[in-house]
């Protein structure tokens, strides 16, 4: 990374850091208004997050909406060691501590799981959830592998919704507007049909903004938002032992996505032809740029408290499209264009009962399910080297996967002692998948042509323990251990050689805790540092002129999360969060022609994530005003295994702000806000085209602003 960025970063997290412990020491006596409480399920239980022995961040609906978090892919900026590549919402990827999967292709899945009321995410391509109406959103770090089992060797995203109420109806809306045509809205309704026994939720929301890259072929503003979403429910309580909730939502995207742009005119195959421009803002390509996806799921959620006991029936449905079209040379030359269409079909099912709690021994056992019906449509046109042997081609790829996903899990807390809590689980993982697949080649790049039938099971014991020590009455210290599981798949994509199977990753995880609400629950400090060892990791090698997977490295990541949290007086809260991950492979082999990747850094993953933020409330006339700031820092990423140099990010900082005035009957907000506030520019993603021996980066957004209204009755 860049010392300067570096120093500026520190400099800031070191004055934030002051900021919050000072006040929290001077004014411990003036203020009996101490931090929130925030209750999460990470283990399937009502739990206070401080009693928790996992590193969790935990938000509430209402944190999300004042930091100005809309949707998932937003969290990276407040979240310590969570990071993403910046792919965009069908290809991207989100991972924690060091593990982000690129799972461009229906048959490899995300080491990241993100569940909305206890329901997995059709395929990665729907993790992107817009946020209209969360109760609670928890980031889960290290292997989930007993409770959230499938696949979730890097953590999981676990976010509730809020329910619908009973007894009284209840509106909030939001909208805003802002400098490049941005308009988002949000709205929430709920009340009863009939009052204590049946109550009904519909959230909904749309965010639209132009480009602010232009493309001078078509003049199209590029790189442009536009998503809908609307999400609805109904709760119905025919006796107090039995809630039946019955969900349902609908998320729609198509944006002019820019993918790349290209990074340098004078290297690589194509240097020196048209389409280069300085200015980072302006491109010019003659093929489309068009992600697309719409996603709906039902849900139907069952608790029946059986005396003390509490069985639970989680039955889900989802259907899932997507569509990436990429001007893969980014030049106004009809070199080379891709059209992908993926699709996935896909039911859940989980029983669990779970025993009494709060006694000296409390247990959870289940029964998990899972099949999907997954389909691709790849194809590629490439034009022949410019000259006059030129000619046109192409690579195309149909596939057709499915998966049959089976679990039994098993989960308990013993507490020998008032303070002493040991917690443990087992999970017995079994997965079948069938491959139909067909790759045929007319084109000059030397890729295969391939017709293939392929079945695979994995079977993986998986779990975790772990002892927490109750050294104070609202102190922790914790120490644990956890084994995760990703199951082997397929690259039914446009592939390089034949070898399209791979087999399932393990991983082994070590993390000692502290918890901590201090100075009467004015202070919150929680701390991690873990230990992760990867085998057999799931990775993107370079064959031939395509990338496939391969169970080709082995990798050692280490490091510590720290967030602190304060409320020196009822009028201000502040925040600071902090992540380091130490992500190398140990072993590497065939990351590129002849190259061994042993000792460089795992790709996408930043060394050092910092985020700090307050917000100040104060009565002005009859209402109240509010001024919140928030600062995240980002140091550099590769993009590559390979560590390229062209393929290093420099770290960044960013800031954003916002002013608010509620007035006095705290039902409307008046706001301001500023995201980027500073104008940084930086990359955001970045790949190397192999066929065309090219660097593509791709810009970020730059400043908005805008103003807001909101209100609820």
């Amino acid at each position: 990374m860049r010392k300067s960025g570096f120093r500026s970063a520190l400099m800031c997290a070191g004055c934030a850091v002051a900021v919050v412990a000072a006040p929290a020491q001077a004014q411990e006596t003036q203020d009996d208004s101490g931090l929130e409480t925030i209750t999460v399920v990470a283990r399937k239980r009502a739990e206070n997050v401080q009693t928790v022995p996992i590193s969790i961040t935990a938000l509430t609906g209402e944190t999300l909406q004042e930091r100005g978090i809309a949707r998932v892919s937003d969290l990276v900026s407040s979240v310590p060691n969570l990071s993403q590549d910046g792919g965009g919402s069908v290809i991207g990827a989100i991972g924690i501590r060091g593990i982000v999967s690129q799972t461009r292709n229906i048959g490899f899945d995300s080491g990241l799981g993100v569940y909305v009321d206890g329901v997995l995410g059709v395929r990665p391509n729907s993790f992107d959830q817009e946020l209209p109406d969360i109760a609670t959103l928890e980031v889960l770090r290290g292997p989930q592998g007993t409770l959230f089992g499938r696949n979730t060797t890097a953590g999981a995203i676990n976010i509730t919704t809020r329910k619908p109420d009973l007894e009284a109806f209840h509106i909030e809306g939001r909208a805003a507007y802002g400098n490049l045509d941005q308009a988002e809205g949000s709205i929430y309704l709920t009340g009863p049909l009939a009052p204590g026994k049946l109550g009904f939720k519909i959230a909904g929301s749309i965010a639209t903004r132009d480009g602010y890259i232009r493309n001078l072929l078509s003049d199209e503003k590029l790189n442009n938002l536009d998503r809908k979403s609307l999400r609805g429910g109904l709760l119905f309580k025919p006796t107090d032992d039995v809630d039946v909730a019955l969900g349902g939502s609908w998320l729609k995207q198509s944006d002019r996505l820019l993918l790349g742009q290209i990074a340098d005119n004078t290297v690589g195959g194509l240097a020196g032809l048209p389409g280069f421009f300085a200015d980072p803002y302006t491109v010019a390509q003659d093929g489309q740029n068009q992600q697309d996806r719409e996603i709906w799921t039902a849900n139907l959620n069952i608790d029946v408290r059986l005396g003390d006991y509490t069985l639970t029936s989680i039955s889900a449905y989802g259907d899932n499209t997507s569509r990436l079209i990429v001007d893969n040379d980014a030049r106004p030359i009809p070199l080379s264009t891709s059209d992908f269409k993926d699709g996935a079909r896909q039911f859940t099912q989980e029983l669990r009962l779970a025993s009494p709690a709060g006694g000296s021994f409390d247990y959870l056992v289940g029964l998990y399910y899972l099949y999907q019906d997954a389909d691709a449509d790849r194809s590629t046109v490439a034009l022949g080297p410019p000259g006059p042997g030129a000619f046109f081609g192409s690579i195309s790829s149909t596939s057709a996967l499915r998966t049959n996903a089976y679990a039994v899990f098993v989960n308990g807390n013993l507490r020998p002692t008032d303070s002493v809590t040991i917690s443990g689980g087992l999970r017995y993982n079994i997965e079948t998948r069938d491959l139909d697949f067909v790759q045929t080649n007319t084109s000059f790049v030397p890729l295969p042509n391939l017709t293939a039938q392929l079945h695979r099971k994995d079977e993986n014991l998986s779990g975790n323990a772990s002892v927490t020590w109750q050294f104070a009455e609202n102190a922790r210290v914790y120490a644990s251990v956890a084994r995760g599981f990703k199951s082997g798949g397929y690259n039914p994509d446009i592939v390089g050689d034949t070898q399209i199977s791979f087999g399932p990753e393990n991983a082994w995880s070590y993390e000692a805790g502290f918890k901590a609400d201090l100075l009467d629950r004015k202070l919150r400090v929680n701390a991690a540092a873990f230990y992760t060892d990867y085998k057999d990791l799931q990775v993107s090698a370079l064959v031939g002129a395509a990338f496939q997977i391969r169970n080709a490295a082995a990798a050692k990541i280490k490091g510590f999360e720290l967030e602190v949290t304060a409320k020196p007086v009822r009028e201000l809260e502040l925040n600071f969060g902090a992540g380091y991950t130490d992500a190398t492979y140990d072993d590497f082999p065939g990351c590129g022609p002849g190259i061994n990747c042993a000792g460089n850094r795992l790709p996408f993953v930043p060394e050092l994530s910092l985020s700090a933020g307050g917000q100040l409330t104060l009565p002005v006339g009859d209402g109240s005003l509010s001024l919140r700031s928030d600062l995240s820092y980002r140091s550099s990423v590769y993009y590559e295994a390979s560590n390229a140099p062209d393929g290093r990010l420099p770290g960044y900082v960013l800031v954003n702000g916002r002013i608010g005035y509620t007035f006095a009957d705290d039902k409307v907000t008046v706001a301001v806000f500023g995201r980027n506030l500073f104008d940084k520019r930086y990359r955001d993603f970045s790949f190397y085209l192999a066929p065309f021996d090219q660097r593509m980066d791709r810009w970020a957004v730059p400043r908005t602003y805008g103003v807001e209204l909101s209100t609820r009755f």
